[in-house]
């Protein structure tokens, strides 16, 4: 799934899901990002979404304003489908799915490092994340686990919110 993308969308907001849509449990941001992007084309509010996976993220971000991440974590702090919203800095420090990986750079650090680089990126504030609990994700399935397949609409519901979408 990916949207049509110019430079800036007409209200510069790009929301994103993370994830791999064929391990189970981790594809949940796809498939929230997938219930948004619906609701967002039939009001016509402007703002472009799309599915993405590893380094796909950084170059998507360039020439955005503001960005709605929606992602899989585990935390073990909460039952599975449990959803949080925040800023990033407020879920990156929870080591949390893709958005801080220890096999990759930080989403905070790469976004630095863009910043040095001279790239136009999103400001740490413009930045919210939308993130659903998930057991291990790291069997190869294509669909979601019940709680976790319950907690889209409310996950789309947090995104939804945040775009000011009725």
């Amino acid at each position: 799934m990916s949207g049509a993308r110019g430079a800036e969308t007409a209200t510069g907001t790009l929301v994103v899901g993370l994830g791999n849509p064929i391990r189970g449990d981790d594809g949940v941001g796809w498939r929230v990002v997938e219930a948004v992007r619906r609701e967002v084309e039939d009001v016509g509010a402007g703002v472009d979404c799309l599915a993405v996976g590893g380094l796909a993220l950084m170059e998507r971000l360039v020439g955005t304003r503001r960005a709605i991440l929606v992602d899989a974590v585990t935390t073990g702090h909460d039952p599975a489908g449990t959803v949080h919203s925040g800023r990033l800095s407020d879920i990156a420090v929870r080591a949390a799915g893709h958005l801080d990986s220890a096999h990759d750079v930080t989403l905070p650090a790469a976004l630095d490092v863009a910043r040095a680089l001279g790239a136009e990126v999103p400001a740490d504030d413009e930045i919210r994340v939308v993130t659903v609990e998930v057991e291990a994700s790291d069997a190869f399935a294509d669909g979601l686990s019940a709680p976790v397949a319950a907690a889209v609409p409310v996950a789309a519901g947090r995104v939804r919110h945040l775009l000011a979408l009725p």
